[in-house]
C-alpha cells in the first residue's frame, strides 16, 4: 500500500521552509509521494487579506513541479467552507488506497484541541508533527497525552487505540515564514533565496502582498486555475 503524506496550509506565499518540511518527512517516513494542500477558507487564520486561492494553488504547482513525489490538490476548495482538516482527510480516505500521514507544525499541533473535532483526526491518519530544530519534544509529548489519554508509548512513538500513529519529527531549522515574506514584498524588500524563484517571479507579475493586490480575482477564489 502506498504511504503519502498530507501537506495543507495557506501557502501564502508557499516557500523553501514548507518545501524542506515536506522533503524530510518523504525521507524519514519512507513515503510514496506528499500531496499539498492549500487551505481555501483557513477558519484560525481569518485575514482579510489573504490571497485569492486561485493564486496560492498556483503557487505551489509553480513550487512543486519540478518535484515527482510531490503534488498539489485543490480538494479544499471543492468541499464545503470552512476548511476542516478533518472533513478533509475523510474525503481523502474514501478516494485513496493508501496509507495517509497527515503532516502538521508543532505550534499547530499544540492548539489542536480548537480544531474541528480534532479527536477524529488519529482516526483518519497518522499525525506527524515537525518542528524546525530539536526543541519542543517535551511540549509534543504532553500535548499529545493530553489530547489522547487513551495513546499508549511505542517505540519513540504513540499509538492511537484505532492503529494509528502520533510522532514527533524534528527537521531543519529554516527561518523562513511567509509572514515574513509578504511584509518584504509589500516594503518592496528583496524576497530572493527564500522561496522558489518561480514563485517569487509569480508574487511579482500579479502585485500581490500590495494594497488591494488579487482584487480582481477574489469574486472567483473557490477554483483552481485551469
Amino acid at each position: 500500500m502506498d504511504r503519502i503524506g498530507l501537506l495543507g496550509g495557506t501557502f501564502d506565499p508557499i516557500h523553501y521552509g514548507h518545501l524542506r518540511a515536506a522533503e524530510e518527512a518523504y525521507h524519514a517516513l519512507s513515503l510514496t509521494k506528499v500531496i499539498f494542500l492549500p487551505t481555501a477558507d483557513p477558519p484560525h487564520k481569518k485575514r482579510p487579506d489573504l490571497s485569492p486561492f486561485a493564486y496560492r494553488f498556483e503557487m505551489v504547482k509553480l513550487a512543486t513541479r519540478d518535484v515527482p513525489y510531490f503534488e498539489v490538490s485543490d480538494l479544499e476548495a471543492r468541499l464545503p467552507r470552512p476548511s476542516y482538516s478533518v472533513r478533509t482527510l475523510s474525503s481523502l480516505r474514501e478516494t485513496l488506497a493508501a496509507e495517509l500521514f497527515f503532516i502538521l507544525g508543532l505550534d499547530a499541533f499544540l492548539e489542536l484541541e480548537t480544531w474541528y473535532h480534532y479527536e477524529e483526526l488519529p482516526k483518519l491518519a497518522h499525525l506527524v508533527v515537525v518542528t524546525r530544530g530539536e526543541g519542543g519534544k517535551e511540549a509534543f509529548c504532553a500535548k499529545a497525552k493530553a489530547l489522547f489519554p487513551a495513546i499508549r508509548e511505542e517505540e519513540g512513538l504513540y499509538r492511537h487505540p484505532e492503529g494509528y500513529t502520533i510522532r514527533y519529527l524534528p527537521i531543519l531549522r529554516l527561518d523562513i515564514s511567509s509572514t515574513y515574506l509578504r511584509e518584504a514584498f509589500r516594503r518592496g524588500l528583496s524576497a530572493r533565496f527564500l522561496l522558489p524563484e518561480e514563485v517569487r517571479l509569480f508574487v511579482l507579475a500579479k502585485g500581490l502582498y500590495r494594497s488591494g493586490a488579487g482584487a480582481d480575482a477574489r469574486g472567483g477564489c473557490g477554483k483552481s486555475p485551469e
